[in-house]
């Protein structure tokens, strides 16, 4: 019995600690990195930090979102495989956050509107976001034009803090 037990709570550890998982061919050796995103004092939330890897690793994704306090941990994925951390070698980062118009009608009224002006609102909604000044300077929207660039090693520093406020003309 206490054999059965110990084996079950073996099984259960292995599981929690991934080991469960099995690491798809091609997966990169990661190293931990967190990265904060201000906006001069003020930490940004939800922005999609990207991290690509120059040269790109075929299937591999890089990437997480900020917290309210501006802190992305990233994370690398193959497919359904994902695991704490970026790859070691060169990375360009793209920073995405876009601006969002406020409602004007309750999320009661709208559960109630039919389906052409729920529509009608939202493209409404689309069109006003549109028209909101950027949140992420434009530069740091896309890898050919961000000067985000960093080499990643094992044993560096695992921050990288960016205020995109220097990055604005």
């Amino acid at each position: 019995m206490i054999w059965k037990n110990i084996a079950c709570l073996l099984l259960l550890l292995s599981f929690v600690s991934g080991c469960g998982q099995n690491v798809p061919d091609g997966f990169p050796e990661v190293v931990p990195l967190t990265v904060w995103v201000t906006d001069g004092e003020k930490p940004l939330n939800e922005v999609f930090v990207v991290l690509e890897m120059v040269p790109p690793a075929s299937g591999v994704s890089v990437a997480a979102k900020t917290d309210a306090t501006g802190k992305a941990v990233m994370q690398t994925s193959i497919g359904n495989f994902s695991k704490a951390g970026v790859p070691i070698g060169k990375a360009v980062m793209t920073l995405l956050k876009t601006p969002v118009a406020e409602d004007w009608k309750t999320p009661e009224e709208q559960s109630k509107m039919p389906m052409e002006e729920l529509m009608a609102y939202s493209n409404e909604k689309a069109a006003r976001s549109a028209k909101l000044p950027l949140i992420v300077p434009k530069s740091l929207t896309n890898a050919k034009t961000s000067p985000l660039t960093k080499e990643i090693s094992a044993g560096q520093p695992s921050e990288w803090k960016i205020d995109i406020a220097e990055f604005r003309k």
